[in-house]
């Protein structure tokens, strides 16, 4: 009976657990099964990405439309820029572009005509080269012409050309053979010859073109407007044992001795002084301290001199 128990729990167990063979097989067929799922997950996701490829494709018919857009758009500017570039080309060319009237603004002491002459400008130029090359008028005319500060070219028109000159103001005039010649804010003398001063700028007398009227300039140029405007004229009166002796003529009737070393700093007391002569007036010396004579004495000393060179001698 023992054995019996023993056969069927046996067989029983063999039946629930198969052959080696049976296993093998149910192993087989759950590894088949598990395939196909990831072969179907994989479908699936191949399809999800075929989808979106499809999308994709649609969207990218229409690039080709506005790439064409593009091209013309391009196309028409580059035509549009060439066109203009010839039509431009065209009228420089032609007569039309050369210059026809030159104007010329803000001149006041320098003739309109030398600054014309000056520029280089004429009719075989175009107006468009004129005016590109502005820097290139400045430079001719301030060389040739000192007075003109700055000089700026515009166009007028079409073909018309202004040139707007700031000058320098002139402070004095030089007279030397027979002609005045303007001195400048900056210091410099002019090249330019005037029959007559304009204005009424003191006029510098006597002096020979070296360095004594630098030195004058030099002083000059450190006098301030008030005491500038208060001289008429300033006349070299150096000697071989003083050659710096200068004699400054002012407008109120008053005559200056001064030297030129220390001319700058000394008339700067001058309106100090004429206050206190009132209205006398005469020679203030300021070569060596400050000294008055006036005319009064000065004419009756000289009419005693003569009177007594007339009375003769026994």
């Amino acid at each position: 009976m023992a054995f019996k128990k023993i056969r069927q729990k046996l067989k029983s167990k063999g039946s629930s657990e198969g052959t080696p063979w049976q296993r093998a097989t149910a192993e087989l067929e759950k590894q088949n099964k598990a395939e196909k799922k990831q072969k179907t997950s994989r479908k699936s996701g191949m399809k999800h990405l075929s989808g979106e490829k499809k999308a994709k494709l649609k969207k990218s018919k229409h690039l080709p439309e506005a790439t064409g857009t593009d091209k013309r758009q391009r196309y028409f500017g580059w035509y549009g820029i060439f066109s203009v570039g010839l039509v431009l080309s065209g009228f420089l060319i032609s007569p039309y572009g050369k210059v026809k009237d030159i104007y010329v603004e803000g001149a006041q002491a320098v003739p309109e005509q030398s600054i014309i002459d000056a520029s280089h400008i004429n009719g075989n130029l175009t107006a468009l080269g004129v005016v590109w090359n502005d820097d290139k008028v400045d430079a001719f005319i301030t060389d040739v012409l000192p007075q003109v500060k700055t000089a700026e070219v515009t166009l007028r028109g079409l073909n018309d050309i202004t040139i707007h000159v700031t000058e320098h103001e002139t402070i004095a005039y030089v007279s030397s053979g027979g002609y005045y010649y303007n001195v400048l804010d900056n210091g410099t003398v002019a090249n330019t010859e005037l029959k007559v001063p304009i204005g009424n700028n003191p006029i510098i007398t006597s002096f020979e073109m070296n360095q004594n009227l630098d030195d004058l300039l030099e002083q000059y140029m450190q006098l301030t407007d008030s005491v500038q405007n208060s001289i008429s004229e300033i006349k070299y009166t150096g000697t071989e044992e003083n050659p710096y002796t200068i004699t400054v003529y002012m407008n109120d009737g008053n005559e200056v001795k001064a030297s030129l070393p220390s001319f700058a700093e000394k008339i700067l007391y001058y309106p100090d002084i004429v206050s206190q002569l009132g209205e006398t007036k005469g020679t203030i010396d300021l070569e060596v301290g400050v000294y008055f004579t006036p005319f009064t004495q000065t004419t009756e000393e000289d009419a005693s001199a003569s009177a007594d060179s007339a009375i003769p001698s026994e």
